[in-house]
């Protein structure tokens, strides 16, 4: 059986992956050469129980994210991918210490309400600590092109085809199987998984299918602070914050839809001020680049992964949050085309 894989973001790279693993030739369509998936410029938090200081909506399905969080420990146990998640867990805080104590005793056991002398030892470089902060434990950060591309590289490794070719028309072949068509080559497939991103409802149209998949703007900006010290996620009304050995720093910012540059940087200045005012900095942090990329985020709970009526043989996938989903949807993925393993 051979399958094309539609897109080499984090969830493209991941079912190719296991679908390598579980025997089957699988080429990996993408267009990364001229246009970077959006999963290079994502935040990095592994993330199962929200944030304090944004708490989730009821869509979210916390046990499919806890799930995930396994499934990304077990998948990257081996090379090339061991190592590539640091998993020191988050801390987030909301407006209130009494909102911060309900959303940690709401999210379950595996967040806890830490009073400020225990949250010295977790976060030391607090100016003043807030009286109570809710700290994940079981949760990590990852660069998440590097996330992607190992799990390209390991399916690369066990055979997979990775071509530099946009695919903008799949066609149903009266022999059987799809034939696809683009820039880059045509084609010739048995099974397809669609995990483009906010370019996959046009390829389903063409399969008599109609499937929303929004982009939602947002913001990932990363900068340089020397006397900052920080080992994990922090997430605040202010700011939201992590390490990065590549960047210095990561930060991510919400981004309204239409805004300007100038109103986005802004934005992202003041999450700075806050930083340095939270962290009793010397000086403002340095900020470094502010990309603004479309999440792809599936009407209802935000996961899509689902084999299409219309399509023998061809499956959805997209999800947000992608990073952290990732794993756990390419073994759905891989069982609704190749059944349980």
């Amino acid at each position: 059986m051979r399958v094309a894989v539609v897109g080499s973001g984090v969830l493209g790279a991941a079912v190719a992956d296991e679908l390598v693993r579980r025997g089957l030739s699988v080429v990996v369509c993408t267009a990364e050469e001229s246009r970077p998936p959006v999963t290079d410029v994502a935040f990095g938090w592994l993330n199962s129980h929200g944030s304090a200081a944004e708490p989730p909506s009821g869509a979210r399905d916390r046990d499919e994210l806890a799930r995930s969080l396994g499934a990304l420990r077990d998948a990257t146990a081996t090379p090339p991918l061991r190592g590539v998640i640091t998993w020191n867990g988050a801390v987030s805080w909301a407006s209130t210490a009494a909102a911060t104590a309900r959303f940690a005793e709401r999210s379950g056991p595996g967040v806890a309400a830490v009073e400020a002398e225990a949250l010295r030892r977790i976060l030391p470089g607090l100016r003043v600590p807030p009286p109570v902060v809710a700290y994940a434990s079981d949760e990590g950060m990852v660069e998440p092109d590097a996330l992607r591309r190992g799990f390209l590289a390991r399916a690369r490794a066990g055979g997979a085809t990775v071509v530099a070719a946009r695919v903008d028309r799949i066609r149903a072949r009266r022999a059987g199987g799809y034939e696809l068509r683009g820039t880059g080559e045509e084609l010739v497939v048995d099974r397809i998984v669609l995990a483009c991103g906010t370019g996959l409802p046009a390829l389903a149209e063409q399969l008599d299918e109609n499937i929303e998949v929004p982009g939602v703007p947002a913001a990932r900006f990363t900068f340089s602070a020397p006397e900052l010290r920080l080992d994990r996620v922090v997430s605040t009304p202010d700011f939201e914050i992590r390490p990065s050995a590549r960047h210095g720093f990561v930060g991510a910012e919400d981004v309204v839809p239409g805004e300007t540059e100038t109103a986005t940087r802004a934005r992202v200045g003041e999450s700075l001020s806050a930083v340095r005012e939270a962290f009793g900095l010397p000086r403002e942090p340095v900020l470094g680049d502010v990309t603004v990329g479309l999440r792809p985020i599936p009407a209802g709970n935000g996961v899509l992964c689902v084999p299409l009526a219309s399509a023998p043989g061809v499956v959805a996938l997209a999800a947000h949050p992608g990073v952290t989903l990732a794993a756990l949807l390419a073994l759905r993925a891989a069982e609704q085309l190749a059944g349980p393993q």
